[in-house]
């Protein structure tokens, strides 16, 4: 694979040259949490290579070649041309389902039924079906919940005084007696 970059201020294209490939050149730009590659009009060959590919961070173009795609190869040399990366997406959110399942490391496979706004591309995985996806998603919240202390945080006036002294988590009982004192909903 030969490969020739060319710089401009916004973009740095890139003529990814695999076996079959003609030249030409492979505009790569980030949108959202993927790199948009645009190969021009024309594209083929390889069967199957379209002008416009989306690129995720796993490595995998959203087209039929997946991680065999030309695009890929061209965002890795766009990367090491210094360009500009994808933003992490935050923690229990996935804009493509995942290759491997985060819990139990099996194949895991779209999903449509579980698809979200708030958490993005439904998944479940060969081994533990949907509930590996609830797990990923309970782990993702509780790792949230750790790193914030407060159910109400404190209120203070404008001149400093406390109007509120705050609800923290760790001072709700969550044991044996879920409930307060004299009160017993099982009676």
């Amino acid at each position: 694979m030969t490969t020739i970059m060319q710089f401009n201020p916004t973009k740095v294209a890139v003529r990814a040259l695999p076996s079959g490939l003609r030249q030409q050149e492979a505009v790569v730009t980030v949108i959202g949490y993927f790199y948009a590659v645009d190969f021009g009009p024309g594209a083929g060959p390889p069967p199957g290579l379209r002008q416009h590919h989306r690129v995720g961070k796993d490595k995998r173009c959203t087209c039929e070649l997946g991680a065999g795609c030309p695009a890929v190869s061209a965002v890795a040399d766009y990367l090491k041309a210094g360009g500009e990366r994808t933003p992490e997406p935050r923690a229990g959110y996935y804009p493509v389902a995942p290759q491997v399942c985060p819990i139990c490391s099996a194949q895991a496979y779209y999903q449509p039924d579980l698809n979200s706004k708030k958490r993005g591309a439904g998944w479940a995985c060969a081994r533990g079906g949907e509930a590996h996806y609830w797990m990923a998603q309970i782990n993702a919240l509780q790792k949230h919940l750790s790193g914030n202390p407060w159910i109400f945080p404190p209120v203070y006036a404008l001149d400093g005084r406390e109007l509120y002294p705050g609800l923290r988590r760790e001072d709700v009982v969550v044991g044996d007696q879920p409930w307060p004192e004299g009160y017993n909903p099982n009676l």
